[in-house]
């Protein structure tokens, strides 16, 4: 039996104490964040592409559902299906030294969950896709493994080297970096989206910029082939050094920039959530009953009442992806 702290809703407890005793580490940004709903109208189409299951709803779970309310589109994308968390399978399963299969049956776990977590939020099951390239691996398929070449990149933890059959959308799709481009290609090309979210480069996850650096140079060929359509791209932030965790997280206070995120050549921009969007939010994020189990306090630091987006200016005009936390030119 786990005691209330091991619990999901224990964990959300504990955070919630505790976040309303702390101070708020976070400095308002040197401009204040402008207004985004003036963007969004019926004629919206957000594919949102989040590393893992939770970053979607962690960053724009309020984006989609005001996209959704307008009467717009909306289609997610997880690159990964977060199943090489070794922390989080070892609590799930109480297990010490998980196998592969423990760590697939952890990624199959976080795709339900992810799905009934976009049920909350108003969307539908056939506009949630799951590419299951290797979770903790995005970075070495930039790096080492970009192109179609033996040995392949192999998950350290559920061994594999290619995604499972039903979840690619092309033939013979294994882990290199080529083949996850080609694939978000595809998803450009079907779904023709006005408005993408996508992970900041200088988020300090890798498998968060590497999301970026792959869905920079898939938009590059998109945009080549198909000039007409030109979608507007938002970034958005999950880690960075301890924010947002501080005051008032989970409880509706204002989601401000990191103080001294390096934003130059990128502008702020922020949506309000309505009560009714927020409580959504909430909702949606205690879907993720393996993450609230490991980090419901962070989790719960992003029920604000507004998220954050940064306009990438490099992006916006189909320039060269930065990659800082690659290191990549």
């Amino acid at each position: 039996m786990r005691n209330q702290w091991s619990s999901p809703w224990g964990g959300y407890l504990l955070g919630f104490l505790v976040c309303a005793l702390l101070p708020t580490p976070l400095a308002q940004g040197a401009d204040a964040p402008q207004r985004l709903e003036p963007s969004l109208s019926k004629n919206t189409r957000l594919m949102v592409f989040s590393p893992h299951p939770d970053d979607e709803s962690l960053a724009a779970a309020g984006l989609i559902q005001r996209v959704l309310s307008l009467g717009g589109s909306v289609k997610v994308v997880f690159m990964t299906t977060g199943d090489g968390f070794p922390e989080g399978v070892e609590k799930e399963t109480r297990i010490a030294r998980p196998t592969a299969q423990d760590y697939r049956n952890y990624g199959k776990l976080r795709k339900k969950e992810a799905r009934q977590a976009l049920r909350a939020l108003g969307m539908k099951k056939e506009d949630v896709v799951f590419l299951n390239f290797p979770d903790g691996g995005l970075r070495n398929l930039l790096q080492k493994h970009w192109i179609d070449r033996r040995p392949y990149f192999r998950s350290p933890f559920t061994l594999d080297d290619r995604p499972q059959v039903d979840d690619t959308l092309l033939p013979n799709i294994e882990f290199n970096g080529e083949d996850v481009k080609r694939e978000v290609e595809k998803l450009l090309l079907d779904f023709h989206p006005s408005l993408i979210a996508v992970a900041d480069s200088r988020d300090q996850h890798p498998d968060h910029c590497s999301t970026y650096f792959f869905v920079s140079k898939s938009l590059k060929t998109y945009r080549k082939n198909y000039p007409t359509f030109d979608p507007k791209v938002l970034n958005f932030l999950v880690h960075f050094r301890q924010w947002p965790v501080g005051s008032g997280a989970g409880m509706g206070a204002r989601l401000n920039p990191p103080e001294g995120f390096p934003n130059e050549g990128s502008e702020w921009i922020s949506l309000a959530l309505s009560d009714e969007e927020l409580a959504n939010k909430r909702r949606c994020l205690m879907e993720y009953n393996t993450q609230m189990l490991v980090m419901g306090r962070y989790l719960m630091s992003f029920a604000r009442a507004n998220e954050l987006f940064l306009i990438d200016q490099e992006n916006a005009n189909a320039g060269p992806a930065k990659t800082q936390c690659l290191g990549l030119k």
